[in-house]
């Protein structure tokens, strides 16, 4: 791996980081609007009707948030030490970016459904929609396992 293509490498990383952290800023204020109606949701949510679907919905939404944000990091900091090591697919990754598919279908999910929060009646939402990010996440970690062990198996022929 040249030196050039490690600082792109850490480049983007350092750019994912700051991606994540305004992403987290960006849910910690629309969390903060559900319960305040202030900032970026216009409307406070009536905690009491339908509570425990709304509550379980909530907390849904809430640990995919924490666990997508977790393993971006996570992800990242593989990276960033794989580079250190001139490993351009660090192997610990591979079960990350699964957990990482699982984890935005979950995010996806409960994101379609956080207008029941705002509604008296619970409908389930789900679309086609939910699944293609998802879907193409989990070929990407795929191909990424691929990737790993051809490096993988290459190290170990050379």
């Amino acid at each position: 791996m040249t030196k050039k293509t490690e600082k792109r490498i850490n480049a983007c990383c350092i750019l994912a980081l700051m991606l994540s952290i305004l992403w987290a800023m960006y849910e910690l204020l629309y969390i903060i609007g559900l319960f305040t109606g202030w900032g970026v949701v216009k409307e406070k949510v009536d905690w009491m009707t339908n509570s425990i679907v709304k509550w379980a919905i909530f907390i849904i939404f809430l640990l995919s948030i924490v666990s997508l944000i977790g393993l971006c990091i996570k992800i990242v900091e593989n990276i960033h030490a794989g580079v250190r090591e001139h490993v351009a697919f660090p192997q610990d990754n591979v079960k990350l970016l699964f957990w990482f598919a699982l984890a935005d279908f979950i995010y996806r999910l409960s994101w379609a459904n956080i207008p029941v929060l705002f509604q008296d009646d619970f409908t389930l939402f789900f679309t086609g929609a939910n699944l293609i990010m998802p879907f193409l996440l989990l070929f990407f970690a795929f191909m990424y396992k691929v990737a790993a062990d051809a490096v993988e198996e290459n190290n170990l022929t050379v």
